[in-house]
């Protein structure tokens, strides 16, 4: 599968870099080379075959934040009380960390709204706010992304271009209730008449089961549309604005660890 549109790429993905950082753990962005700051930190293991250790690193200067995975598999081991040590990273720099992402009242209201929606309460009002924090987010990305004039894109609100996938159209649904399958019908049928392969369904809830059904029947004739619901958006939010600390569920929702450091067999 084609890695998510929705999700910050590893823009530093050298691995001598990433190496570096996951043994000294000092930031590579700053010249006074300050220590990165263990924000979150989780262990899970079944007993003796397998554990894991995940891991997100932030500086507190410019925002630079690193994570790793670091797993232990002794049931790939050649020979008993052997195992297999696979580490992935990834890292990135914020370039909002320290500039005005939006108005920080605004963003507190739409967090708000989108937490109610994802329990399907609460109103809508801060409809634009979302459209505007999405293109941001967007621009975060990475990817050049310019608004568009809805009532003349059927729907589509935002068209951002892809390194490798093209253009990608985004829309964008503010709503308590979750998306049903007419949105995204009408949606796919836009990419059809302008010959658009991939596109973002973004929301502030949730899809029905249908919307998931649909997505993938369409995805077979060639039409990807990628579902954005509200706990997606509310980790890039988090990561793009820096309201609050990157969690260890933000990381993991749109930046998962995905370079390969360490790939061998150690003894335990």
């Amino acid at each position: 599968m084609p890695r998510a549109i929705w999700s910050y790429p590893t823009s530093t993905n050298s691995i001598p870099l990433l190496r570096q950082v996951l043994l000294s753990q000092i930031c590579p962005c700053c010249i006074k080379q300050p220590l990165l700051a263990p924000a979150v930190n989780e262990s899970q293991s079944n007993g003796y075959r397998y554990s894991e250790y995940l891991q997100v690193l932030v500086c507190s200067e410019c925002g630079w934040w690193f994570a790793s995975k670091d797993s232990w598999d002794s049931s790939c081991g050649s020979v008993p009380d052997n195992a297999l040590r696979h580490i992935v990273v990834t890292g990135a720099a914020l370039a909002n960390y320290t500039s005005d992402f939006l108005d920080h009242a605004k963003l507190n209201l739409l967090c708000t709204e989108v937490e109610q929606h994802l329990l399907s309460r609460g109103v809508s009002s801060a409809w634009d706010v979302m459209e505007d924090v999405t293109l941001a987010i967007l621009r975060d990305f990475g990817y050049q992304a310019h608004a568009t004039a809805r009532s003349k894109d059927g729907g589509v609100d935002i068209v951002m271009e892809h390194l490798t996938q093209g253009t990608v159209y985004v829309q964008i649904k503010h709503s308590r209730n979750k998306i049903g399958v007419h949105v995204l019908r009408e949606l796919i049928g836009t990419m059809c008449i302008h010959n658009v392969n991939d596109a973002l369904l973004v929301t502030s809830s949730g899809f029905t089961k249908g919307v998931h059904r649909e997505r993938d029947a369409a995805s077979a004739s060639g039409k990807i549309v990628e579902l954005v619901d509200g706990e997606r958006f509310i980790a890039a939010l988090n990561l793009a604005s820096r309201l609050t600390p990157p969690t260890l569920d933000d990381i993991l929702t749109v930046a998962k660890p995905c370079t390969t450091i360490v790939w061998e067999e150690r003894e335990i």
